[in-house]
């Protein structure tokens, strides 16, 4: 389900310019903040969107006892993250 919703992360950068998303926040059905601890980053992607570059992180995470793998997408030009899709 792609949903292209905005979110906030917390990303660790490294010296040679990659990037790499440690936990997220985002807002429920009750608006309420809820963390996302980022397990692994299991692929990464880069692909152009309508001739914007972009970069896609696959990632397992854990929300309170539940483990999901959601697509984060990060707009390098806008540098802006949003929950891109939720795989399962």
């Amino acid at each position: 389900m792609v949903c292209n919703y905005p979110i906030d992360v917390i990303s660790l950068c490294s010296v040679d310019g990659g990037i790499q998303p440690l936990r997220f926040r985002l807002k429920d059905d009750s608006q309420q903040l809820v963390r996302v601890d980022i397990l692994e980053v299991v692929d990464v992607k880069v692909i152009p969107i309508v001739g914007i570059e972009a970069q896609i992180f696959l990632c397992r995470c854990k929300a309170g006892e539940t483990c999901h793998m959601f697509e984060l997408k990060y707009t390098i030009r806008t540098h802006c993250w949003c929950l891109y899709r939720i795989v399962c």
